[in-house]
C-alpha cells in the first residue's frame, strides 16, 4: 500500500473513532445529573464547533490525497459524500442549531424542528462512509 493510501486510511479510521468517542461524550453528559441541560447544550455546541474544523481539516486530506493517489471512482464518491454531509452539518444545520442554543440560555424554549435529528442522521451516515472507504481501502491491501 502507497503512503498516501496508508494516509488516506488512517485519516478516515481516526476520524472514525473522534467521532464515535465525541458521540458517546454527547451521550454521557446528558446523564451528568448536576449538569444543567443549558450547560450541557452550551458545551456540545462548543465542542462540536472545534470539532468541524478539526473535521473540514481531515476532508482536507482526504480531497488533496484523491488527487495525488490512484483511488476508484466508489472510493471518490465516498469521500465527496462525508463532504457534502459535512458541509450540510457545518455551514447550514450547526448554525441552526447554534442559534436554538442562544434561546436557551436566554431560557426561551424554542419550537420543535427536524435539525437535530438530521444532523444526527448526517452524522450516522457519515460515520458508515468513512468506515466503507478505510475498509475498502484496507482490503485492498490484504488481496
Amino acid at each position: 500500500m502507497s503512503n498516501g493510501k496508508m494516509l488516506m486510511v488512517m485519516v478516515a479510521l481516526v476520524w472514525v473513532g473522534m467521532m464515535l468517542a465525541i458521540g458517546m461524550e454527547s451521550i454521557v453528559k446528558f446523564n451528568a445529573p448536576t449538569l444543567t441541560k443549558p450547560v450541557g447544550f452550551d458545551v456540545g455546541r462548543t465542542v462540536f464547533g472545534v470539532f468541524n474544523y478539526v473535521q473540514l481539516g481531515l476532508l482536507a486530506i482526504l480531497v488533496i490525497c484523491a488527487f495525488f493517489v490512484q483511488i476508484d471512482l466508489l472510493k471518490k464518491i465516498l469521500i465527496a459524500s462525508a463532504g457534502i454531509s459535512l458541509c450540510l452539518q457545518v455551514f447550514w444545520l450547526f448554525p441552526e442549531l447554534s442559534q436554538r442554543v442562544d434561546l436557551i440560555l436566554k431560557g426561551i424554549k424554542p419550537p420543535p424542528t427536524y435539525q437535530h435529528a438530521l444532523y444526527g442522521m448526517l452524522e450516522i451516515f457519515k460515520l458508515a462512509v468513512l468506515s466503507l472507504f478505510g475498509i475498502l481501502l484496507l482490503r485492498l491491501q490484504a488481496c
